[in-house]
């Protein structure tokens, strides 16, 4: 199945400005419509462009961690900002980062709250640690959906952000309850089930609809690209619910019978703070059974059918971003990858060379050489491009 796109629902970065971003100074890159490949060794700087569209989208760095460690060594404030379009619509995003606070922009004026700023740079980013999406905890794989949802539904961030709060709540008093041997005060604990309750159930619906929409994709694009047949994501809650149940009752009872354990443990046992998804692929699971390879194309497929439910949702195609994709793929791989890419979407993704890469996949693209944390070069004829591997 192709990702048939359309110029005018595409969204574009312009251009970005760095300062004091990870090893880059002062960094301007205006970037193609199409397709933009970064080049250069390892650790000079490739990522950290990625990494600087996907802070000024998500505000958060690609990989959880102090989000001060991007501002550069010996810096006190880094500044980001990108240049987007959208149906010949021009805008601003900014993100002010200091070691004491961090302020974002929208057209220059400050936005106090995340969830009116997230999703007006829409990205897909496919990096190697987004195995980990298959390898690793629940926790990874719901933060990848909320990370997508939110940039989907406004009212998403709203609801999750209000559902933490409860869940922290309900949490403390559980904890209070355990540690320090008192009564429950039911008619307080009522209260925070109802709001727990109702917020979970929306959440719900949220990732599973957005689930069903991945799957309606990810076979197809994952058959074309890796040549096997029969994946879907298979979400998964501790709380289950036939069709047309009273599903707050089933979870409220679920809780009322289960008050005694979470005292004992302190905590909330139920919900979709819990929630997690898998990857099968003939019935089996891709984490037990998949190859190396495999999982690498599923994540691929995900990637891809990503885009096609962004369009679905908003109308637009989101920025992809691919960090070091072509690693560890063979020549027939790469090309078949090649097909997805070589499309009217704004592309920017890092490599290391152009050995075996298609001539016909980089002849209208703009290749940046990336040098110690510079841009040596801004390179659009394919024969300057041979002679960089000469």
């Amino acid at each position: 199945m192709s990702v048939i796109l359309n110029d005018k629902n595409i969204m574009k970065i312009n251009s970005i400005l760095l300062k004091n971003f990870r090893n880059y100074n002062n960094l301007n890159i205006k970037f193609n419509n199409n397709l933009n490949i970064i080049i250069g060794n390892n650790a000079q700087g490739k990522t950290n462009i990625i990494e600087a569209i996907y802070f000024l989208s998500i505000t958060k760095p690609i990989i959880l961690s102090n989000e001060k460690n991007i501002i550069m060594k010996n810096k006190n404030v880094a500044f980001l900002k990108a240049n987007i379009s959208y149906l010949n619509y021009d805008n601003s995003l900014a993100i002010n980062l200091s070691t004491n606070n961090k302020k974002l922009y929208i057209n220059n004026r400050e936005i106090k709250k995340h969830s009116e700023y997230i999703g007006k740079l829409k990205v897909v980013l496919f990096t190697p640690d987004s195995l980990n999406i298959i390898k690793d905890s629940p926790n990874i794989r719901r933060r990848f959906l909320n990370i997508d949802i939110s940039q989907l539904n406004e009212k998403y961030i709203n609801i999750l952000n209000e559902f933490n709060v409860v869940l922290r709540q309900r949490n403390e008093y559980l904890k209070h309850i355990k540690n320090e041997k008192v009564s429950c005060n039911f008619a307080y604990l009522d209260v925070l089930n109802e709001k727990f309750i109702n917020l979970s159930l929306t959440i719900y619906d949220y990732r599973k609809n957005f689930i069903r929409n991945l799957n309606y994709y990810i076979n197809n694009i994952f058959y074309d690209i890796s040549g096997y047949n029969n994946l879907v994501l298979e979400y998964k809650t501790n709380i289950s619910f036939a069709e047309n149940e009273d599903r707050y009752n089933i979870f409220l009872e679920k809780l009322e019978k289960n008050y005694q354990r979470e005292v004992f443990y302190g905590t909330t046992l139920y919900g979709p703070h819990r929630d997690d998804f898998d990857f099968v692929l003939s019935d089996n699971n891709l984490l037990l059974y998949g190859s190396q390879g495999q999982k690498k194309m599923a994540i691929l497929a995900l990637k891809l059918a990503e885009l096609n439910v962004f369009k679905d949702n908003c109308g637009e195609y989101p920025i992809l971003l691919l960090d070091d994709l072509f690693s560890e793929l063979d020549i027939e791989k790469r090309n078949k990858i090649i097909s997805y890419l070589n499309q009217d979407i704004q592309t920017i993704i890092t490599i290391t060379d152009l050995n075996n890469i298609d001539k016909s996949f980089i002849e209208n693209a703009n290749l940046y050489e990336i040098k110690n944390g510079t841009i040596v070069g801004c390179i659009t004829n394919y024969g300057r491009i041979s002679e960089i591997n000469e």
